[in-house]
């Protein structure tokens, strides 16, 4: 006669089970989720720089004081003037999802690439690092006062449901005499395309770890999240079935 197992143990087999199958964080420089999606995140050459959970919240949802956004983060780059990598895992509450709409405001060159296997919406766009929340991971004024503006290339695509979205941005300084990427100055012809190659190719992404032993979760130090909004992570819109329709 075959032994059954106890409600105790299978109880216990389920939560040892579920949290395994739940892992996110930072394992051998790579952001790492065996969760939804399942997915392994690492830059090409760059250091790992920062990274752990963060919480945001995205106001002009009709939420007071905002939609609360669960946030795994990854930042790689040598700070200063040097490039800069950031990949990030963004969960919506139970009940709403991501919009479809991942342009951000004034953006250029709006396409699309594919990361192992699913495509990502992408667009180049200027970034102000005095308003935004990894400014102080990177040089924000000039020698002489001036803004330092940096030239970034977003990447993003929703998961489960629509409820998670993988967002990956690459970041370079603004060259010297470029202030509008819709209109380049003389010379600089081939600047957009050269730069969109290279955030193509910053970013190494696979599926994710079976049983990742020494993944590391903390919370990330060092930015800004006042200023992490709708710009990073795009809009996010209730659920009909939440909202009482059939």
């Amino acid at each position: 006669m075959r032994k059954l197992i106890s409600p105790l143990l299978l109880a216990i087999l389920f939560v040892t089970g579920c949290a395994d199958a739940l892992q996110r964080g930072i394992l051998d420089q790579a952001y790492v989720s065996t969760a939804r999606p399942s997915i392994t995140i690492k830059a090409n050459g760059l250091p790992l720089m920062a990274s752990g959970q963060a919480s945001a919240n995205l106001f002009w949802t009709g939420m007071m004081g905002g939609l609360a956004i669960d946030m795994w983060i990854a930042v790689y780059g040598e700070g200063g003037l040097a490039p800069m990598a950031i990949a990030a895992q963004a969960q919506t509450p139970e009940g709403w999802h991501w919009d479809g709409i991942m342009d951000r405001p004034f953006s250029v060159d709006q396409g699309t690439e594919v990361f192992n296997g699913v495509t990502y919406q992408a667009c180049t766009f200027v970034i102000n690092p005095a308003t935004d929340p990894f400014g102080d991971l990177l040089t924000g004024v000039k020698p002489d006062g001036q803004p330092q503006l940096w030239m970034a290339r977003a990447f993003a695509a929703r998961y489960n449901f629509d409820q998670d979205k993988i967002i990956l941005e690459y970041r370079e300084p603004l060259p010297e005499g470029v202030t509008d990427l819709s209109a380049l100055p003389l010379g600089q012809a081939n600047l957009l395309s050269e730069f969109n190659q290279r955030a193509r190719e910053a970013f190494l992404v696979s599926g994710g770890p079976a049983n990742p032993q020494g993944v590391v979760d903390g919370y990330i130090q060092g930015l800004r999240m006042k200023y992490m909004g709708q710009r990073f992570l795009g809009t996010a819109s209730q659920n009909d079935n939440a909202l009482g329709f059939d």
